[in-house]
């Protein structure tokens, strides 16, 4: 299978306001593995938690030794206090981080709509 000639992946990080999605692609873009904080069995606001963000990286981490993966690119998306974290666990690991991208779409009230015109 091709999964073992892999030699960088990008790892894609969603924070939700209630759950967390962390999906492994290729460059190219076919999907490896994902995991979501309610696959992990934990429901309501325990989703967001700093405890199950780590036990999501530590199986992210586990899926990387057994692919034998030593290069990622990480993406990030979302609003979490818990952001840094994730940058720390894998910044201490083994693994090479490649590069780091934040696609977080924030709204700065950009362009005002225009008044209309009574007559």
């Amino acid at each position: 299978m091709y999964k073992n000639n892999i030699k960088s992946v990008i790892l894609h990080i969603l924070f939700k306001s209630n759950n967390i999605l962390c999906t492994v692609t290729t460059i190219k873009g076919s999907t490896l593995f994902w995991i979501s904080a309610g696959s992990k069995k934990y429901c309501g606001a325990k989703k967001i938690t700093l405890t199950v963000i780590i036990s999501m990286l530590k199986t992210i981490l586990e899926y990387f030794i057994k692919l034998k993966i030593k290069n990622i690119h990480i993406n990030l998306n979302g609003f979490n206090k818990h952001k840094r974290v994730v940058l720390k666990y894998f910044k201490y690991s083994f693994i090479n981080i490649l590069s780091i991208t934040n696609n977080t779409k924030f709204p700065h009230n950009g362009c005002k709509n225009l008044k209309k015109q009574y007559i």
